[in-house]
């Protein structure tokens, strides 16, 4: 009786036109290591992918709140208006400190240029970055992957903690032809719990919004171990957990979250952009043309973003001098009942 088996069979991500397609990283940080992996499932099928991302990193990686901008690279292969393009040597100059960025991890550990795109112009300025790129380097389409499903919340959630990033992804692929919004890995973040990310998901299918989907295979999640060998990232570290524990939860990002493992998790849904952005929080930023503007938007709904978080951090890091003495949830609620009291004293404020 055989004890073992080897096998030959080995999946790819099939795409019909097998033309070039640009996998965006919508958060920034560790969602690059499964735009990446999907990106080489797809090269499998023999189709021409490039791996792009904004730059946002966590605090544990660059202190400083908010995104790096493109004007803070050095070591570029190339610039052009709204992006640039990355390899090994290139790294982040922030508050004086050199920043490797995620994007630059993956270009090292898989000898790839990465692209880099610059969130800065909000929505408008991020689509015209994209299209300009596109129509330079021949992308066929793009394909925005937001690890976890925050790409469609509907932005009032409670546990919804960093809307920001791919509200504004989302808003600007929504303007382009060709463009679709990859779930992967529901509720990997810890943010929106599982059972809410599907619902949310059946919500737009109803809508016509859904065009399919994918599941990570072994293959894929060998090239994601090897990609988080250098990447920072808890979210896209859980398919791999999926498969090597009997643990059904774990908790994350300094234990403010928990993710319930599933099988759910080595799923990746693609979505049209278009019908995801109507009927998501994305929808209020769609007209932006500054990250600020953005931002400002959602405060004044009363949603809290990861940037407001790490402000706060920062401020708090600066005081405590520890990440250990910092808790998230309490900047959390403290931040949600800031945005909530400004709220209704602007709203007393108003005249009939």
């Amino acid at each position: 009786m055989k004890t073992s088996r080897t096998t030959s069979l080995e999946l790819c991500l099939p795409i019909k036109s097998f033309g070039k397609v640009l996998f965006l990283a919508m958060g920034g940080g560790g969602d690059i290591a499964m735009a990446a992996t999907l990106a080489l499932a797809y090269e499998r099928c023999c189709g021409k992918a490039i791996i792009g991302s904004i730059l946002w990193e966590r605090y544990v990686v660059d202190p400083l709140p908010g995104p790096i901008s493109i004007d803070e690279l050095f070591n570029i292969v190339e610039k052009g208006y709204g992006y640039a393009i990355l390899d090994k040597y290139t790294f982040a100059l922030r508050g004086g400190r050199a920043i490797t960025p995620q994007a630059v991890n993956v270009s090292t550990i898989l000898n790839k240029e990465v692209i880099a795109f610059d969130v800065y112009g909000g929505s408008a300025g991020l689509a015209k970055a994209l299209d300009v790129f596109r129509a330079r380097y021949g992308v066929n389409e793009i394909i925005g992957v937001d690890v976890g499903g925050d790409a469609i919340a509907e932005g009032f959630e409670e546990n919804l903690w960093s809307p920001l990033a791919d509200a504004i992804v989302a808003a600007a692929l929504s303007r382009l032809d060709n463009t679709y919004i990859a779930i992967a890995s529901p509720s990997a973040d810890g943010e929106l719990q599982l059972d809410y990310v599907e619902r949310r998901l059946r919500r737009i299918a109803r809508l016509g919004g859904y065009i399919g989907g994918y599941l990570l295979s072994n293959k894929d999640l060998e090239v994601l171990r090897q990609i988080l060998e250098k990447v920072t990232s808890e979210a896209s570290t859980i398919p791999l957990k999926v498969v090597s524990t009997d643990l059904d939860t774990i908790v994350i990002r300094k234990e403010s979250r928990s993710v319930k493992l599933s099988m759910m998790e080595l799923a990746v849904f693609i979505l049209d952009s278009v019908i995801t952005v109507r009927d998501s929080i994305a929808r209020y930023v769609y007209e932006t043309s500054s990250f600020d503007e953005a931002k400002e938007i959602l405060n004044k709904l009363t949603i809290a973003t990861e940037y407001d978080l790490e402000e706060e951090v920062f401020k708090e890091l600066s005081e405590k001098g520890s990440y250990a003495e910092i808790n998230l949830v309490e900047i959390k609620n403290r931040i949600k009942g800031s945005l909530l009291k400004h709220h209704i004293i602007v709203d007393k404020n108003v005249k009939p």
